[in-house]
């Protein structure tokens, strides 16, 4: 199912709950996560990535986990790579031994068993062909 609501940038959302609900300032902020005020500002406007670093001290200043900083960001960031990604028109990798001959349309065969295939092939990449 394609998700219509689009992420938005977790800095933002930091903003919003910090800077605008809260009160807090920029370099009030800035000051209790020992960061520079144009760090935490880049990360506020959505100019910049929360980082590991980043998500580990908001989450020790002002709660939460530092996971849910990351997931946040990693979703931002894939939403905003994949019309990029998908321009490219890439096609998947097919191993030597499941690619079809022009002529006969069947698989050609390396003499390697399905395991020997198998090992070659990254487990990453193994763990989504499954």
């Amino acid at each position: 199912m394609k998700r219509k609501m689009k992420f938005e940038h977790p800095g933002i959302l930091l903003k919003e709950e910090l800077f605008d609900y809260q009160g807090l300032t920029i370099t009030e902020a800035a000051k209790l996560l020992k960061v520079t005020r144009p760090a935490l500002s880049k990360v506020a406007n959505g100019r910049a990535v929360i980082s590991v670093d980043m998500s580990l001290r908001i989450a020790a200043v002002f709660g939460g986990t530092a996971e849910i900083w990351q997931r946040m960001q990693t979703a931002y960031d894939l939403q905003e790579a994949k019309p990029r990604i998908d321009k490219l028109k890439l096609k998947r990798y097919q191993p030597k031994a499941q690619q079809k001959t022009a002529a006969t349309g069947k698989a050609e065969s390396t003499g390697m068993t399905g395991r020997q295939t198998q090992a070659r092939i990254p487990l990453a990449a193994r763990q989504f062909n499954d």
